[in-house]
């Protein structure tokens, strides 16, 4: 147990914030200032490290409920409540960055893992995503065509065929996570993307990456060679 009031003036949240900035804080400190306090045996700091122990990272909080919070010991209703809003702010935050895409800009691997990490990295099920572009790379359309709770894809090729026909698509990404948190493709990963990709060349759509997304990365089949 941790008692903010016994530790030294400086390494105190708040203290340590104001006078070195906020960015100084870890993750650690970062969620004891939101909490704000605790109840007796269960300091702030006490409840943020019980936190980052029960999902060991801040990006795997992205898509948790406020009852989620509340579930812990020491964690009164109102500062689950103010978790639970400082996230939904980040959430909203990322959407719009998403959003903001200059009508010029070419997408890359990269890219889309920067646009997807935050909200695919910490789903507990599986979420597969399409990304179709067009002639000049550019995003035409996007959608979520599976969620389920396994770490193999289930998709049906014709389903995808048929989208990047509807939507007059050139190119097209391919990006889902495991809930596991590890980014490397299974078996059925890999034979899926393989099919996929020839399928697509056969309607003249180029398939440019599938990307696999995990809590500190990705995998990419392009950048692996899988395919070129």
């Amino acid at each position: 147990m941790s008692k903010i009031e016994d530790l030294p003036t400086l390494d105190k949240p708040r203290e340590k914030a104001a006078r070195f900035g906020i960015e100084t804080l870890s993750d650690e400190e970062l969620l004891a200032l939101i909490i704000n306090n605790g109840t007796v045996g269960h300091s702030s700091i006490d409840i943020a490290r019980d936190v980052l122990n029960d999902v060991h990272t801040l990006s795997a909080l992205y898509n948790k409920p406020y009852q989620y919070f509340h579930t812990f010991k020491g964690l009164k209703r109102v500062n689950a409540l103010r978790l639970a809003a400082t996230i939904e702010i980040a959430k909203r935050m990322n959407e719009k960055t998403r959003l903001v895409y200059e009508e010029k800009a070419e997408v890359t691997s990269d890219s889309l893992y920067q646009r997807y990490s935050l909200s695919l990295a910490g789903q507990t099920q599986e979420n597969c995503v399409i990304v179709i572009l067009n002639k000049n790379k550019q995003i035409i359309f996007e959608k979520v065509l599976f969620k389920g709770n396994d770490n193999d894809i289930v998709l049906s090729t014709r389903e995808i065929i048929h989208l990047l026909i509807l939507h007059n698509g050139y190119y097209f990404y391919l990006i889902h996570n495991h809930p596991n948190g590890t980014p490397f493709p299974s078996e059925v990963d890999i034979k899926f993307t393989e099919k996929m990709n020839k399928r697509a060349e056969k309607i003249g759509v180029k398939l440019l990456d599938h990307l696999i997304i995990g809590q500190s990365g990705y995998y990419s089949f392009l950048h692996a060679k899988v395919f070129s």
